[in-house]
């Protein structure tokens, strides 16, 4: 199987990047943009998606905003203390790119596991997204979005 056997369907719908505070950042590039921000929110504050970080249950929150642009959404992700990819991202590397997302369109889990055995494990999921490990070949994390 080749790496385009795997993501041939699925379309490219997302960059996102952690920093230390999604506040600052939102505003600061809607000052960028020359628009208004977008809303900072928490997710998973209620504990309502089932989140797997590295084989083990967290509760996953973290802190959001999105920009919808012409084609593609950019995302900014502020970590909370909970463990995450993205609490590890930020105190490994600092704010930066986190991951690329792509439209799994309703095959996350069998993508991800497509993937797996391609050589990229399973590093975090959730009800509806799931995060693989491409960072040695790519320099990123590769995002699924379970949606339609």
């Amino acid at each position: 199987m080749t790496g385009g056997d795997i993501l041939q369907t699925t379309l490219i719908c997302q960059i996102a990047i952690v920093v230390k505070d999604a506040d600052k950042a939102t505003r600061r590039f809607a000052e960028l943009l020359g628009i208004e921000p977008p809303k900072v929110f928490t997710a998973n504050e209620d504990g309502s998606d089932t989140v797997t970080y590295r084989g083990k249950p967290s509760r996953g929150r973290v802190r959001l905003s999105f920009f919808k642009m012409q084609n593609i959404d950019l995302e900014f992700i502020e970590p909370t203390d909970d463990p995450t990819t993205w609490k590890e991202f930020l105190d490994t590397n600092g704010p930066g790119v986190h991951h690329i997302a792509f439209k799994a369109r309703n095959r996350m889990l069998e993508t991800a596991k497509q993937l797996e055995d391609f050589g990229y494990p399973l590093i975090q999921h959730g009800d509806k997204y799931a995060y693989v490990d491409s960072v040695g070949d790519l320099g990123v994390i590769l995002e699924l979005l379970d949606i339609d």
